[in-house]
């Protein structure tokens, strides 16, 4: 059964400070740098694990660091036990037509 799965970044446990004021385009090309980044990283990981062949589909990069996934459960299943990554189900909305 596939199921879409939605992975991002772990957090960090430090307190949230902002950042001061910075261009809006800098702001947003580093997004897309961030995610490009954490994409790889994501891809790498399924590569390293062989989970390849249980993901049908992956989302592009974006401006933020998030990927969703078109996967097995089982690979939902190892991104959560890994420490880099959050993972978790899209809920699925089926409205009556």
């Amino acid at each position: 059964m596939w199921i879409e799965a939605i992975v991002m970044p772990r957090e960090e446990d430090t307190p949230y400070r902002p950042l001061p004021q910075r261009d809006r385009r800098a702001l947003h090309l580093a997004g897309c740098t961030e995610s490009l980044q954490f994409h790889d990283a994501v891809l790498n990981y399924l590569q390293s694990q062989k989970l390849m062949n249980e993901v049908k589909w992956v989302s592009q990069p974006g401006s933020l660091p998030m990927v969703t996934l078109r996967c097995q459960e089982r690979v939902l299943e190892r991104l959560r036990q890994a420490p880099e990554f959050e993972a978790g189900r899209s809920l699925s909305m089926e409205l009556p037509s």
